[in-house]
């Protein structure tokens, strides 16, 4: 059956439990639609729980959906490269507060400190309550356990945001109580270590398979990889993203474009793991990133970002005989044009890029031909796909020293992809043909940059890379706002409402007055 319908028809059952999810989420059990007796008994209770989980993940910041309280601004999931050196935002999307420097601990529901909090405990609560309650279900254990272990996944992918923003948090994992509500922080590093100990059961209790929908192994293996990468784990880091490659379930999409429009993303194999929607009418056409991009023209791409796009020869602008500065789309790697538009492609936008360039990454070759703002829009967010998986265990086996053939097959299949090329054919794209560790690190960090763009990747690279000071603390390139970034800001404070709810929690101490 058809995984959109499929949630077309129980995410409807599940926006009144989910709305239910007040801003007091440390002091109520949310999901009480499902708690009663009645509930928890045959394996329909559980599905239909479960698609609850999962809706969970429709809320900004994770996605574009807006069935929440959460959701109280056009913050976006694509919003988040506005934090970057790849966007600026003409309008504030949420998050200028933080690209500025001002990272306010009372900031309201619609600024990212207080609202991806928000978001991430009530969605991890549902895992939790799933969890506690799913053994009561008449169903076979290994059935159970897939279950758990799609669960787990989720917990821990709201975890890994928790940890890379505001580094400790409260590790939560029973659905709360009245008893259990106050609960003091964590450090990063046992957030960390919960999240590969969850991610290993996940692994032991999944099915490997496409991606359907319903998390898989492939994506607790992909998700482990990134936690180690950021925990600097590098041979452990290849061996989880080696077993993704290895397991053949996954490879590269034909076109790079396909995996950003809605025609073409189910049972695209490069998807990994993703948010889906159903384009129910006007499901998520209010903060559809098209519109806000495309007709609102809340973000544009940097000048910077279009410079770091590699000619042809696979030389850069500064040193390729191919570059035109009167012509600069031309001779230019196919992301380029696939994600950056010269000019405003639409001329109803209205606020018009100043750099000279506009988005069209994800924007539906219908729209722009028509101009016509999508009513509805079932376009899924991408969270992990088989390029992440091989530019992971290249950047894994470069840092850890382990440089062989291998390393330079994963970079140039992501490569030869934009050219529609297989990675063998080096006569019809620029092969990656250097074994110097220096040059390969820059090289693959340059791949993760134009590959990701809008897909919530620049941000958190360039923080666990340590270089999020040195690129983004006084950035010139955004028209807009002044960019500030100093060594505290690799952390976020946390929410003062939530402080003020907690006697147990304390305040990150770069925060505290």
């Amino acid at each position: 059956m058809n995984t959109k319908y499929i949630y077309k028809v129980l995410l409807l059952t599940f926006a009144i439990a989910l709305t239910s999810c007040s801003d007091e989420f440390l002091d109520k059990q949310p999901g009480d639609a499902i708690s009663s007796g009645t509930f928890w008994k045959t394996e329909g209770d559980a599905q239909m729980a479960l698609t609850g989980v999962y809706s969970n993940l429709q809320t900004n910041f994770y996605s574009t959906l807006t069935l929440s309280k959460w959701n109280g601004g056009p913050s976006i999931q694509q919003g988040w490269d506005e934090l970057t050196d790849n966007m600026y935002g003409a309008r504030d999307n949420g998050f200028r507060d933080i690209l500025r420097g001002i990272l306010n601990p009372d900031g309201d529901s619609k600024r990212a400190i207080k609202a991806l909090y928000g978001v991430s405990y009530v969605g991890i609560n549902g895992c939790n309550e799933f969890l506690d309650k799913v053994d009561n279900v008449s169903a076979s254990e290994s059935l159970i356990n897939q279950w758990k272990g799609e669960a787990l996944f989720i917990r821990s992918y709201f975890y890994y945001y928790l940890a890379t923003t505001y580094g400790d948090v409260p590790l939560r994992l029973e659905a709360s109580t009245v008893e259990n509500q106050h609960t003091a922080k964590s450090t990063q590093e046992e957030i960390f270590a919960q999240i590969l100990t969850d991610l290993d059961t996940a692994i032991g209790f999944l099915p490997s398979g496409a991606y359907n929908g319903h998390v898989k192994k492939e994506a607790a293996l992909a998700l482990k990889a990134k936690v180690l990468l950021y925990t600097k784990d590098y041979p452990n880091a290849a061996i989880a993203a080696k077993a993704v490659i290895d397991g053949g379930m996954h490879s590269l999409s034909a076109k790079y474009d396909d995996l950003f429009l809605e025609a073409s993303q189910d049972d695209n194999e490069e998807i990994i793991f993703s948010v889906k929607l159903t384009d129910t009418p006007g499901e998520s056409a209010l903060w559809s990133s098209q519109i806000m991009i495309g007709f609102w023209g809340n973000m544009h791409p940097t000048t910077d970002l279009v410079n770091t796009y590699e000619c042809i020869d696979g030389l850069p602008i500064t040193s390729s005989p191919l570059y035109d500065p009167a012509n600069p789309m031309n001779n230019r790697d196919p992301r380029l044009s696939a994600t950056v538009y010269q000019g405003d492609w639409n001329p109803l936008v209205e606020i018009k890029s100043v750099t000279g360039f506009t988005f069209i990454k994800g924007i539906n070759p219908t729209v722009i031909s028509t101009l016509t703002q999508p009513l509805n829009d079932g376009t899924d967010f991408v969270h992990l796909r088989y390029a992440d998986v091989l530019l992971m265990y290249a950047e894994a086996k470069i840092e850890a020293g382990d440089i062989d053939q291998s390393v330079l097959d994963a970079i140039n299949m992501v490569r030869a992809r934009a050219y529609q090329v297989d990675y063998t054919d080096v006569a019809n794209y620029p092969s990656v043909t250097s074994m110097d560790q220096t040059t390969l690190r820059n090289k693959v960090r340059n791949e993760r940059r134009v590959e990701f763009v809008l897909e919530n990747s620049r941000y958190f690279d360039l923080k666990r890379w340590g270089l999020a000071e040195q690129i983004l603390n006084g950035f010139d390139g955004d028209p807009v706002s002044e960019r500030v970034f100093l060594p505290k800001h690799y952390k976020w404070p946390l929410p003062q409402d939530a402080l003020n709810k907690n006697p147990e929690l304390e305040q990150n101490p770069d925060y505290i007055n």
